[in-house]
């Protein structure tokens, strides 16, 4: 190789990575106030990913929406905005035996489908702008991490369950109280009492995918009357703390 086609290797080199630290910069602020924490790390949402495809005169999206028996499936693509060249291609998919989904209408599993492509597509071609701007940040797009994070995904396979300390409900038992008496306050979490995951709160519960299918599962049980005939107080309590962890999570949970 000559010294002339050496040079042209090396100035193209440092060209890309001029470039993507200029990306990084301009596109810095809108990842990180977007990305989403999940777990014990930050992950990057669809709109901090398809911020980087346009920084670089990229445009991000998916085609060939597939149902399969498995699942919804696409095929996410970056292509450059000036000659239509496609620069990464990847494929989104969302199974039926997800817990979060499974159960959601079929608009919302195709288009969670079609972000995690796009995300995915967008990861391909630009994960080193990612660590750029902070090296703290994941690059698996945050629409593919199951809620609580992969740390809680590894329980799924288990029939353990970490049972809080007698300290530990005690603590939230008094914070409850406390609550109680405040004007206008709001129930936050609650102990359940019965089931595969009694001594656990709620919010315990919510952080595994399985617990949260669970809670959502529990939401649709009709309620026991009392001999009053109205259901027990306890346990109207307990399905508005549930009914606002579950809100908590829908918040934003689809983006498009």
């Amino acid at each position: 190789m000559s010294e002339t086609q050496l040079a042209t290797i090396n100035n193209g080199v440092a060209q890309h990575i001029r470039q993507a630290t200029d990306v990084a910069g301009a596109c810095r602020e809108i990842v990180k106030a977007t990305a989403q924490r999940i777990g014990n790390r930050d992950y990057v949402r669809v709109e901090g990913w398809q911020s980087i495809a346009v920084a670089h005169g990229c445009v991000a999206s998916a085609r060939d929406v597939e149902r399969t028996d498995e699942g919804w499936k696409c095929i996410g693509e970056v292509r450059r905005m000036d000659n239509g060249q496609t620069i990464a291609t990847a494929e989104g998919f969302l199974g039926f035996d997800e817990d979060m989904w499974a159960k959601r209408p079929t608009y919302a599993q195709r288009a969670m489908c079609q972000t995690r492509a796009i995300s995915r597509a967008c990861r391909s071609a630009f994960a080193h702008v990612v660590v750029l701007i902070d090296r703290n940040l994941s690059t698996t797009p945050a629409e593919e991490v199951p809620f609580g994070g992969f740390e809680d995904a590894k329980q799924l396979n288990t029939e353990k369950y970490e049972e809080p300390s007698k300290a530990e409900i005690k603590e939230i038992t008094a914070k409850l109280v406390e609550e109680k008496k405040t004007k206008d306050s709001e129930i936050k979490d609650m102990v359940v009492g019965f089931g595969k995951y009694k001594g656990q709160t709620v919010r315990q519960i919510a952080r595994s995918s399985e617990g949260f299918g669970w809670l959502m599962w529990l939401m649709e049980q009709p309620m026991k009357n009392a001999p009053d005939g109205q259901p027990y107080k306890k346990d109207v309590q307990l399905r508005a703390v549930i009914k606002a962890v579950i809100d908590e999570d829908k918040k934003d949970d689809i983006p498009f």
